[in-house]
């Protein structure tokens, strides 16, 4: 089996206080550890779900998508299976799913797919589903990458039936990751079914981003360590989960539903905690991190405590430093939120809203110290507000939702925004 994430938790202050409560903020990072000597990759199992829509034929799409299918043919092992769909108003399997042997087989046909009609989504994601689930890798991957640029308008197009059938998918042990490519596709619903799948969501600007795309997810797949990961949060004695700045999914047991582990990618939650004063340095939280290893039958789990922990008077507390890798994801994640309220604005037409958003995304990402992090946040900014700048609707609402997607990792309505930007004080 793989060696065991480690799990890290991490104070926003060093101290508890003896005689206030106050807010402390701890940082919970899981990083999936290397193994200690080479295990074979995990056994895949995929459906490359293709959209062949007429729009498909704009920008060179199609051949770009074709090239991706392609090289993810490519990289399978003979052991791995693959399916091929194609979907428009029509859904056609184009590669039964079957062993990786026949690769130029493979190939010969999902270079014979080009752009037609219109664009039966649902029926499209289906039969890549079943594909996958008829030949179900019990100790693998099973997932359905499903690729579009346009809306679901043909078939079954409304978006709950198309999220609830996908969760029942991902409950089952197949999984979907979406890509959606250009400024027309739905991104609400493909992140909502890459959610709802237990997968992953990726905004492609241009078709040329096609290739480098399927080669994360792919490289992803082969590096996953952990599958149906859930965070339990158990905080100690008087302290209360005010809430936890990532806005993750609950699941029914009340634990936190996290994605995927993968080798080398660390996890970042924020958790915010109320503790009252306290003279007795005891538990402040204890977490439960629970996966499915696609290499092990049994389902693992481990535990981390925070405690032990000194108490200190209310200035003395004030007086301490706050953990920089604290203070930087606080930000990061309130500029997430920011960010996804601007989106919102923008849809209703609020344009004093948007800016309002938007500058207040950029003020939570100035207060903390340059960094490789903050840098590209800022940048990001600056292309939203370009894109405001000139009117293009699709690529702001797009680029602004996906940037909050991958900064939060997040599976559930955002909690209630501040009403006002924060100031620099």
């Amino acid at each position: 089996m793989s060696a065991l994430p480690r799990i890290e938790l991490v104070p926003s202050r060093a101290a508890v206080c003896n005689d206030e409560t106050v807010t402390l903020d701890v940082l919970v990072r899981i990083t999936p550890e290397l193994p200690e000597i080479h295990f074979p990759r995990p056994r895949l199992n995929l459906s490359l779900v293709l959209d062949r829509s007429g729009s498909m034929a704009e920008g060179k799409k199609m051949p770009y998508a074709r090239q991706a299918a392609v090289y993810v043919v490519e990289q399978l092992l003979p052991t791995d299976r693959v399916s091929v769909v194609a979907f428009d108003n029509v859904v056609e399997i184009v590669v039964p799913g079957a062993l990786a042997t026949d690769k130029p087989g493979i190939i010969r046909r999902i270079n014979e797919v080009g752009p037609r009609g219109s664009t039966d989504l649902q029926g499209g994601w289906a039969e890549g589903a079943r594909q996958t689930a008829e030949a179900h890798a019990t100790e693998g991957i099973n997932r359905v990458l499903l690729l579009s640029d346009g809306l679901a308008n043909h078939g079954v197009t409304d978006p709950n039936v198309i999220r609830d059938a996908v969760k029942a998918s991902a409950a089952l042990g197949v999984s979907t990751t979406t890509l959606g490519v250009g400024d027309d596709y739905n991104e609400d619903l493909m992140e909502a079914i890459a959610a709802a799948g237990d997968g992953n969501y990726y905004f492609i600007e241009t078709p040329t981003q096609l290739m480098d795309l399927f080669q994360t997810e792919l490289h992803g797949l082969m590096a996953t360590s952990g599958q149906k990961v859930s965070l339990g949060l158990e905080p100690g004695d008087g302290v209360t989960v005010m809430e936890v700045l990532n806005d993750l999914e609950k699941l029914a047991t009340g634990r936190l539903k996290l994605p995927n582990m993968v080798v080398g990618m660390p996890v970042q939650i924020l958790v915010r905690l109320s503790v009252p004063a306290r003279k007795m340095a005891g538990t402040l939280l204890q977490v439960r991190l629970a996966w499915n290893d696609p290499r092990v039958a049994q389902r693992q789990a481990i535990l981390e405590r925070l405690g032990g922990m000194p108490a200190l008077a209310k200035s003395d507390w004030d007086a301490l430093a706050v953990d920089p890798a604290v203070r930087e994801q606080v930000a990061l994640l309130m500029a997430a939120r920011a960010q996804k309220e601007a989106s919102l604005a923008h849809e209703r037409d609020d344009l004093a809203g948007t800016q309002h958003w938007l500058a207040a995304s950029k003020t939570y990402t100035s207060m903390v110290p340059a960094s490789p992090a903050t840098t590209d946040e800022l940048t990001s900014i600056t292309l939203m507000e370009e894109a405001l700048a000139r009117n293009d609707s699709g690529y702001l609402r797009k680029f602004s939702k996906y940037r909050s997607y991958l900064r939060r990792q997040s599976r559930s309505t955002l909690p209630e925004p501040p009403s006002e930007p924060p100031s620099e004080a």
